[in-house]
């Protein structure tokens, strides 16, 4: 019985009607910041979009030269730091909108849409208008996008208290002002950290923030996404235009790895400058961003209420070897990592002084410890990088987190196995048969591997997975013949997981 008042003889009156019961809500303000490559470009001379739109920038050479060529840095972008952010931002072109539609490229593989990601947050705020996304110009530095995003999550917060102090039937969802959440993917994690440690009075009102896949160490795939000339890869065309874009851009610099990654066999070193040279890279480019790198493993910034999501048990280049290859230098990617001890030396086998080499698995791009450094709140899924944004699981962490809920079970379903997919990350031609791999399972028994066009939904050929006398112990594969020049999306189903996706695109073979 709910007792509300006094009745005109004195007594007591119970309360006759339901009381109400109101949805589940914050009265936060979020913000979504994409990953790298992440925002869709448009010249704004030409209006001409340059990145994220449409698939035929991929797969058309005609089409897709001139975009990745309009895509360079020129030595003003390249320069642009936080006080010309602040001061005089750049205009040659402009960061229009989120990804919307599936995208891939050579080396970092799938990225999906963040739509899922901005309807989450919008399905647990007060009004659609609490959530806005940041596109950013990911060709630059980091410390550039901080600033503006600082700038535009300000302006946001402000805007959004002045709606929520407007409005009385809002006020059953609390009293305290409105704070800030930020949902960042992968590079976008590293612009929210460079926006919160130029602005401190932003940090202050900022009640949390959620990295999705962050390399805070760096990813060694950004070695060799600057040597991937060497991989002989096709389709040629895309590959050589994609590397001479990404040598020009300060965005694919600062994804460097600043920890030890460089494996000498009896040693570890860090890169440096003159090695990311060698390998195919920006001399100036990558001593502005070791610097850095440099600079967080000596003053180190804690973000306001982090939570990391990290994926694991995927195979993920954490080290590099360099090998030689017609003469040249190449990058060759290994799936393990070194151990430091609290000296910050690196672990040996006692018995012989070799370095102790352990696979931390990751995400397939991001491994295990870079993405999870700054905090203690950690949560852990089953799934690649790319698709990240768009994982159930990640989806029920970023909303659990929004309405300032306890975390839950490790995973739903966690029986010990750890289901890993591998897909190649050059891609592949029509007709050509590709290899697809997947780890950390037992048996077959129960699993479903299956492939269809992430464009028009046309379901792929039947899928059989199986051990092979060619395949690693443990590993079971499957090989997939495409028949069409598309963008698929491999699904890895094991009925007790989240299922686990990768994108892959497919070309027609080179001219």
């Amino acid at each position: 019985m709910v007792i509300v008042g006094d009745g005109f003889d004195g007594a007591v009156v119970p309360y006759a009607m339901a009381p109400p019961v109101y949805d589940d809500r914050t009265r936060d303000a979020c913000v979504v910041v994409p990953g790298i490559m992440g925002s869709v470009l448009q010249d704004t001379t030409t209006g001409t979009r340059l990145w994220g739109v449409d698939l035929s920038m991929l797969t058309n050479p005609l089409t897709g030269k001139g975009s990745l060529s309009a895509l360079h840095a020129t030595a003003e972008e390249q320069a642009a730091d936080a006080d010309r952010a602040r001061h005089r931002p750049l205009t040659r072109i402009r960061a229009t909108a989120l990804l919307s539609t599936p995208w891939w490229l050579p080396v970092f593989e799938g990225l999906d849409a963040y739509t899922a990601l901005t309807e989450v947050l919008q399905q647990v705020t007060l009004a659609p208008q609490a959530v806005v996304p940041f596109p950013y110009d990911w060709r630059l530095a980091v410390s550039y996008n901080g600033a503006l995003l600082a700038l535009a999550a300000r302006a946001h917060l402000r805007r959004w208290r002045e709606q929520v102090a407007g409005r009385t039937d809002w006020r059953a969802a609390g009293v305290q002002p409105p704070r800030l959440v930020f949902a960042a993917h992968s590079m976008g994690g590293l612009v929210v950290r460079a926006a919160l440690e130029q602005d401190p009075e932003l940090a202050a009102d900022t009640r949390a923030v959620i990295t999705i896949g962050t390399p805070f160490l760096g990813s060694a795939k950004a070695v060799i996404a600057l040597n991937v000339l060497q991989a002989e890869a096709r389709p040629g065309w895309l590959v050589r235009h994609m590397h001479a874009m990404a040598v020009t851009l300060p965005g694919v610099h600062e994804l460097l790895p600043g920890y030890r990654c460089l494996d000498r066999g009896l040693d570890v070193d860090r890169l440096t400058p003159a090695e990311v040279v060698r390998f195919g890279g920006n001399e100036h480019l990558a001593a502005r961003s070791l610097a850095e790198l440099a600079r967080y493993r000596q003053h180190s910034f804690t973000m306001p209420g982090h939570r990391a999501i990290v994926g694991e048990a995927q195979d993920t280049v954490q080290t590099l070897e360099e090998g030689v290859r017609f003469g040249r230098p190449v990058a060759v990617g290994r799936h393990y990592a070194f151990d430091i001890g609290e000296d910050h030396e690196i672990l040996r086998d006692p018995r012989t002084g070799i370095p102790a080499r352990r696979n931390t698995f990751g995400d397939g791009t991001v491994h295990e410890p870079s993405a999870k450094i700054g905090t203690e709140a950690i949560t852990y899924v089953f799934g690649q990088h790319g698709t990240l944004p768009c994982h159930d699981e990640v989806l029920r962490q970023v909303r659990r987190t929004a309405l300032e809920r306890e975390k839950g079970a490790y995973l739903p379903g966690d029986d010990g196995a750890k289901p890993g997919l591998t897909t190649p990350h050059l891609g592949g031609m029509i007709g050509q048969p590709l290899l697809l791999l997947v780890t950390g399972l037992d048996t077959p028994a129960g699993a479903r591997l299956s492939v269809h066009s992430a464009t028009t939904g046309r379901p792929g050929p039947p899928l059989e997975l199986r051990y092979g006398p060619d395949i690693p112990n443990g590993t079971l594969s499957a090989r997939f013949i495409p028949d069409a020049a598309d963008l698929y999306r491999v699904v890895l189903d094991t009925g007790s997981h989240v299922p686990i996706t990768q994108l892959l695109l497919v070309s027609p073979p080179d001219a």
